[in-house]
């Protein structure tokens, strides 16, 4: 039994084929799954840089369209808790919000949440999308001292695609 997975997620198909591999394989009950979700600070700066003409107070602004992403990502986060909760077979499902660089706050969360597992796509949009593994999977892999398992989200299996 894995006593708490935390198993981060970019809302992309890698993400969503992950679990589903998971799932396949998984035999074993899930105490509890953190569902994160992280909001890249530094996209959101470049993208506020870049309307900064537009706006009259940026500092203001900005933290109304944090709280909104903020809103919109748990709401996303909370409709997918049932779904997690029977694919990864877990007792319980906590949704969680982060913002900053996505691989620090995996890192982070993992160790705040003292998770024995941390599920990885092996690759996602633009997060964790790279040529072997994405780079957010690779700095998790070289900076967390929990046990990682990546999930190939990209192969043939049997001939046909999972």
């Amino acid at each position: 039994m894995f006593r708490k997975v935390l198993f981060p997620t970019d809302f992309s198909e890698g993400a969503y084929k992950a679990a589903k591999r998971f799932e396949s394989v998984n035999e074993m009950l899930v105490g509890e799954v953190v569902l994160l979700h992280v909001i890249d600070e530094g996209t959101l700066e470049e993208l506020m840089n870049g309307y900064s003409l537009l706006y009259k107070n940026g500092e203001i602004e900005l933290e109304e369209i944090k709280e909104k992403l903020r809103e919109k990502a748990m709401e996303k986060l909370l409709a997918e808790v049932d779904d997690v909760k029977r694919t990864f077979n877990a007792g319980k499902v906590t949704p969680v919000v982060r913002f900053g660089e996505p691989w620090e706050e995996i890192v982070r969360v993992a160790e705040e949440e003292d998770v024995s597992l941390i599920i990885l796509p092996s690759h996602g949009k633009m997060g964790f999308s790279h040529e072997l593994f994405g780079s957010t999977t690779m700095r998790v892999l070289k900076k967390t001292f929990r046990p990682v398992l990546i999930i190939k989200t990209r192969c043939r299996c049997g001939g046909g695609r999972r």
